[in-house]
């Protein structure tokens, strides 16, 4: 009795299909407690995601393998990710070495932050209806790139653009360098080292993009534990988020073409944006999370505002 009791609650023995480790998952991951906010907003999607590409099963037949017996293997690699999430909080993206942005996959570790903003929605959106001709678009600089993910949906939506990313971090720029070639564009994307405009004296852009760090110093000190293990250099930006955006304003002109324009994402620091530049003509554009999270301005009054 004694010797079978330690079974009971071993998921190497008690579980055998998809269906089982799946339920099982949700529930551990409901007992724990977990942030959701890489991609998976409930513990439905988490678990649904580390279980089916835990197994590299496709999104679209998930539920056709629900039944499927799992081997030996298989079910002691899924029981670790589910142990790893669970007690190690870690998000299910750096476990997988996988993430997905406005339904493109991209490599991801924790050398850059998992990809996410909402940016890529407007490039799905062509930028409309602020750029009217997508093949217009000559040139795109990517600011601040991270893992690369805004600067290869740039390239996708302006097939004519040379694409630029540049980022402050080594370590990011090499998983940028993964995703370039994973999405062959070796030939055609340029990635660049550097501290904003850095190393890219001289040079002008139609359209700059740029998710740079904004996380306030209050709302680092009170990151769940999943943020954690993402580079504190790439969410940090002084008391009030505005550390690098307050750089990288007065310099953006002279990173323009005439007609050009900067769109920058910044969080919940709108008014801190409107605080540390009054006046300055923004452009405040809709996105799923609000009409406050992303905004855009032009090199014409970026130019009239810091002279």
């Amino acid at each position: 009795m004694y010797e079978i009791a330690p079974l009971l609650d071993d998921p190497i023995h008690n579980l055998k299909t998809v269906r089982d480790v799946f339920r099982w998952a949700i529930t551990e991951m409901e007992a724990a407690d977990l942030t959701y906010g890489h991609g998976s907003p409930s513990s439905w999607d988490d678990a649904s995601f580390l279980v089916c590409r835990g197994l590299k099963l496709p999104f679209e037949h998930f539920e056709t393998f629900y039944d499927a017996a799992l081997t030996h293997k298989e079910l002691t690699h899924l029981v670790h990710l589910i142990d790893r999430r669970v007690h190690e909080k870690h998000p299910t993206a750096y476990l997988l070495r996988e993430s997905w942005l406005t339904g493109h996959q991209f490599y991801i570790d924790e050398r850059a932050l998992i990809p996410r903003s909402f940016i890529a929605e407007l490039l799905e959106e062509n930028l409309e209806p602020w750029v009217e001709d997508p093949w217009a678009v000559e040139s795109v600089l990517d600011l601040c790139t991270g893992s690369g993910c805004l600067a290869i949906l740039a390239q996708g939506t302006f097939p004519n653009a040379q694409v630029t990313g540049s980022d402050l971090s080594e370590d990011a720029l090499e998983v940028a360098k993964i995703n370039r070639r994973d999405y062959d564009m070796e030939e055609s994307l340029e990635l660049v080292q550097g501290d904003l405009f850095e190393n890219l004296q001289g040079r002008t852009f139609d359209l700059i993009l740029s998710n740079p760090p904004y996380v306030t110093q209050a709302a680092m000190d009170a990151l769940p534990a999943e943020y954690r293990h993402e580079p504190d250099m790439a969410l940090g930006a002084g008391d009030d988020g505005m550390d690098v955006i307050r750089r990288m304003l007065p310099e953006a002109a002279s990173h323009l073409n005439p007609g050009g324009m900067l769109i920058v994402e910044l969080g919940d620091n709108a008014n801190f944006c409107e605080e540390a530049f009054p006046g300055l003509p923004l452009t405040w554009l809709a996105t799923s999370g609000g009409d406050d999270q992303v905004f855009m301005v032009t090199r014409e009054d970026l130019e009239a505002y810091f002279g």
